[in-house]
């Protein structure tokens, strides 16, 4: 298979022919006793749902994390950018997943119809733009995904190699459903290896159209976390991949990541309970404190002018 220079960099270098690592067979219960062990002692109330974003306000704000525990967002409601990347993740899915092959247009334009099908918030937003608005989200998703082809060998071509799948959904309940870890990962390439099925395979690719932020490697530890905790062994390799440059920040997974990822699920886990209880939330302010519902009523808030 011909393959442009950056593509051949991403198969050799970021998915990689480098032996996978093996890891002990008891990893998975080993972390879910670690957490399990830490939330007993809090007597949850109500099931406690987590995932990324709450687990970075956490790191935060105890008090923006602890106002989007208690559902106080206000409703989400789609704009340009955020249609455009739910977009990009079900084109991903159609330039995976289609038999035949479409170019980047066609392939904008059958996943907004997927999605108007399938998502009713995004039906609404999509039903109420005029045509100049609309072609204007899909160019952006022609862009994106005119990236995603020059960043990565032909998937399609690699199914059977690579086995790609886009928008993994993955849930961990535990402590008898008192707690639920769940995120959808943008690209998981990598089967089980059934000879050997303590050997991580899997590498997970979160996909960004921005820049760099200090939350995505945590992250990544929380997804590779989250598939110890589904499928019992670690991917191998996480990764985001920023689609206007096509490099990546890595990290191969190790046991100390996946302690440290379940560390920040207890942190949170107690923090909650903690002021579910009645402990005032401690205050951090800084950039963050212009989308925080609280932000209002808050005495530390830093809202820009």
């Amino acid at each position: 298979m011909e393959l442009t220079e950056p593509q051949r960099r991403t198969l050799e270098q970021l998915i990689g022919t480098d032996p996978r690592p093996t890891f002990p067979a008891d990893l998975s219960q080993r972390l879910r006793d670690r957490i399990e062990d830490a939330v007993r002692e809090l007597g949850l109330r109500e099931t406690l749902w987590l995932g990324k974003e709450k687990l970075n306000d956490h790191a935060r704000c105890e008090g923006k994390f602890a106002a989007s525990i208690a559902g106080e967002a206000p409703p989400f409601e789609h704009s340009a950018k955020s249609a455009a990347g739910v977009l990009l993740h079900r084109a991903v899915e159609v330039e995976v997943g289609a038999r035949d092959g479409l170019d980047a247009h066609a392939i904008a334009e059958t996943a907004a119809d997927r999605l108007v099908e399938r998502e009713d918030r995004f039906a609404e937003y999509w039903r109420g733009l005029d045509g100049v608005d609309r072609d204007d989200v899909l160019m952006e998703v022609v862009r994106r995904i005119t990236m995603f082809q020059a960043s990565f060998p032909p998937l399609k071509e690699l199914r059977r190699e690579l086995t790609p799948i886009s928008e993994l959904p993955v849930k961990a309940e535990l402590s008898g459903g008192a707690l639920v870890l769940s995120g959808r990962i943008d690209l998981v390439l990598g089967a089980p290896d059934r000879l050997e099925p303590t050997r991580a395979t899997r590498l997970a690719i979160d996909l960004k159209s921005g820049g760099a932020y200090p939350e995505h490697p945590e992250d990544l530890r929380y997804y590779a976390l989250l598939m110890t905790l589904r499928f019992g062994v670690p991917p191998y390799r996480v990764a985001s991949l920023f689609l206007e440059s096509g490099e990546w920040q890595a990290e191969d997974v190790g046991e100390q990541a996946l302690r440290h990822a379940a560390d920040r699920v207890i942190a949170a886990a107690r923090s909650a309970a903690a002021v579910a209880n009645g402990r005032e939330p401690a205050l951090t302010p800084g950039v963050y404190c212009g989308w925080c519902p609280r932000a209002d009523v808050c005495p530390v808030a830093q809202i820009p002018a």
